[in-house]
């Protein structure tokens, strides 16, 4: 495994990452219908962390038209995504947002190969300049599969653990208890330094 991105740190460490493993979810297609771009949402996105002086470590720059790019500190300075599509959509009380499934593997340095429909999909929440996010719980995720209670594959070798969810035609799928990890994850909007 490469040596995981401060991105995959800031989102992922959490919870089930604090041993180092590598884990991600990715569904086959996204489980709600996308609602269009909220404009609310443009903006850099700083990553907060317990230690202050890590804050922005991890950048999520949105634009008007949901083009979203991360921008992650790296030893050799930062590093810049290209450009991806954030889809946005609800499903009860709860945001959904969705990219490329290969795009995020790639930014999380992973050699893990999926198909090109698959999304990967997190819970979110903006109130005001902070933008709240929830991953998926991965090792429940897999539990769930196994067990027969969602549909889908476990790949798990070493101390990585992909899973994919391939009945996701169902926007119920959203509600399964234990789907995401209880310990979100936060940003706060980079205030505009031109005004």
């Amino acid at each position: 495994m490469k040596n995981p991105s401060p991105f995959r740190s800031a989102l992922l460490a959490a919870a089930a990452l604090l041993l180092g493993a590598c884990e991600m979810t990715t569904f086959n297609a996204a489980p709600i219908a996308a609602a269009g771009c909220d404009p609310e949402l443009a903006g850099r996105w700083l990553s907060m962390d317990e230690d202050p002086a890590k804050n922005g470590e991890v950048v999520l720059v949105v634009d008007a038209a949901c083009q979203l790019v991360m921008e992650s500190v790296q030893k050799d300075g930062v590093r810049r995504s290209e450009p991806t599509a954030l889809h946005l959509g609800q499903h009860g009380l709860y945001r959904y947002g969705w990219v490329d499934a290969r795009w995020a593997l790639l930014q999380f340095d992973e050699e893990h190969v999926v198909p090109e429909t698959d999304v990967y999909l997190l819970r979110l929440a903006r109130d005001g300049d902070r933008l709240t996010l929830w991953t998926t719980d991965d090792k429940a995720i897999a539990h769930a599969i196994i067990d027969g209670e969602l549909t889908g594959d476990v790949v798990s070798n070493d101390r990585d653990l992909f899973n994919r969810l391939t009945e996701t035609g169902d926007a119920a799928l959203l509600d399964h208890p234990g789907l995401f990890k209880a310990d979100p994850v936060a940003f706060l909007r980079q205030a505009d330094a031109s005004k």
